[in-house]
Formats: structure tokens, C-alpha cells, sequence
């Protein structure tokens, strides 16, 4: 699952990054420069001597390409369009949990400034090491506000679910008694099937509490690792962290953005036993 989600970053980055380049005003401006000289050509309005209006196409052409290839190549670029596509996906409103709403408005910060901090920073080594590794957090951030929706989701169906929960317990004693004191086989065994499938609803309600509460645990150690990050990259300059230290971080993020990715999917598996129930 992580690597999906990864991927899906990925496209999705390189659309918003496209999109940027071909809508940064010296973009536009280009655009709009070759319009009008072409028409003033065409209406043989001469403006820079007489250039035809197909070669104003093709010098407008050529800059657009010029201007368009340089902005999806320059790292800078790359990363603030990619910073204005989280902010316009991971929207914290969507969350009915205020305490989630908070843990990802934190995390988008945290992000943020770490990038911050970073572009500030000059080009030494144990800086290239951070960078790597903050390039990371992006993927990181999508797990994130993906499993506060999950969390959120169950915190909506929260009363339907104990509903289901003491309507099984309830009824899971009863087919208990009335297996013991039914004395017809056909009866009994029907008793017991029934009662093997009110257990398994049961189980699902339990496995699916006790991995909402690990998305919490999980959420929460994501922000702290957040804060800590932040924390060291202001080490940096002051040289209180090594190169060794960066590239263990690195290793870090990436463990953390699997266990997230692994807890999605136990997540999903529950959401769908509970559902086929």
C-alpha cells in the first residue's frame, strides 16, 4: 500500500508541478506577448519590423518551452509547487475531529518549516543528507492525513458501532442458552451457526477498536517525529549533528512512512471484514 501511495504522490506532483510552470506569470506573460505580436503580424501592424506571424508562433513557442522546461527543473520550483498542492489536498477542515484538525494543521506546519529551514540553509553535506530525507516527509504527510480520515471515520460511526457491539453481546448469550436448552439437533446446529457468526462480528468490532487505537498512538508518534526533525535541522548550523546522524534519520522517516503504510492496511482489512459481516 505504501508504494501505491507513493506512486500516487508522485503523479500527482509532477501534475501540480506542470500545472505551475505553464500558469507562473512569466509563463502567462509569454503567452500573452506572442498573441498579441502575432495578431498585430497578421494585421500587418509592424512592431519589430516586418516578422511573420507563423515565425511569432514558433519564438513563442520556443520561449514557452524554454520557461516551462526550467521551472519543472529547478528543485526550488518543484518544492513549492508540491508544498501548494498538500496545502490544497490535506485540508484539515474535512476532519469532524477537532483534535485531528490540530495533529495535521501541526504536521503541515512542521513540514513547512522544516522546508524552510532547509532552503535557508547552505549546500554542505549533512545538508544534502537532510534534504534527502525531508523529501521523504511529503509521502510521509499523505499516510498521515490519510489515517486521521480513517480515525475520522470511525469516530462517525463510533455510536453505530457500540450499538452493533451490545446488540451482539446481548444476543451472542442468548444462542448460548438456547443451545443449551434446545434439545433438537437441527435446532442446536442452527444455534451454533448463528452464534459463530454474531462471535465474528464481535471480533471485528474488537480487532477494529483496538486498531483505531493504535492509529491514534501512531499519529501522535508521527507528530512528535515531526517536532523532532524540526528540531534538528536547527541543529544543523551549529554543527551538533553529524552526517551519520542525517542518514539515520533518513532510515527513520522511511520505517515510519512503512508502519504507517502497514497500519493502512490493517485498517482496510478490518473495514472490509466488518462491512462483509
Amino acid at each position: 500500500m505504501a508504494s501505491k501511495a507513493k506512486e500516487s504522490l508522485e503523479k500527482r506532483a509532477k501534475k501540480a508541478i506542470f500545472k505551475e510552470a505553464i500558469t507562473r506569470p512569466e509563463s502567462a506573460a509569454a503567452i500573452a506577448l506572442t498573441l498579441i505580436l502575432t495578431t498585430l503580424s497578421a494585421l500587418n501592424i509592424s512592431v519589430f519590423g516586418s516578422v511573420p506571424a507563423p515565425l511569432w508562433l514558433l519564438g513563442g513557442a520556443i520561449l514557452e518551452s524554454v520557461i516551462v522546461y526550467s521551472s519543472i527543473t529547478d528543485p526550488q520550483f518543484a518544492k513549492e509547487a508540491v508544498a501548494k498542492l498538500l496545502r490544497s489536498e490535506y485540508e484539515p477542515e474535512r476532519l469532524h475531529d477537532k483534535r485531528l484538525q490540530q495533529q495535521i494543521n501541526e504536521a503541515l506546519d512542521y513540514r513547512n518549516r522544516i522546508e524552510r529551514a532547509l532552503r535557508e540553509e547552505g549546500d554542505s553535506i549533512i545538508m544534502l543528507e537532510f534534504r534527502e530525507a525531508a523529501d521523504q516527509i511529503d509521502e510521509w504527510l499523505a499516510h498521515m492525513y490519510d489515517l486521521a480520515l480513517h480515525i475520522d471515520k470511525y469516530q462517525q460511526e463510533r455510536d453505530i458501532l457500540e450499538r452493533d457491539r451490545k446488540r451482539a453481546e446481548s444476543r451472542l448469550k442468548q444462542l448460548q442458552r438456547e443451545y443449551k436448552t434446545s434439545d433438537n439437533p437441527a435446532v442446536k446446529k442452527q444455534v451454533q451457526l448463528t452464534a459463530e457468526s454474531v462471535q465474528r462480528q464481535l471480533d471485528t468490532l474488537n480487532k477494529l477498536d483496538d486498531t483505531i487505537h493504535r492509529a491514534r498512538l501512531q499519529l501522535e508518534n508521527s507528530l512528535v517525529h515531526l517536532g523532532t526533525i524540526y528540531s534538528q535541522t536547527m541543529l544543523v548550523d551549529a554543527k551538533d549533528i553529524d552526517k551519520s546522524r542525517a542518514r539515520r534519520l533518513r532510515q527513520e522517516i522511511s520505517e515510519e512512512v512503512t508502519e504507517i503504510g502497514d497500519l493502512l492496511s490493517a485498517m482496510d482489512e478490518v473495514y472490509t471484514a466488518d462491512s462483509a459481516a
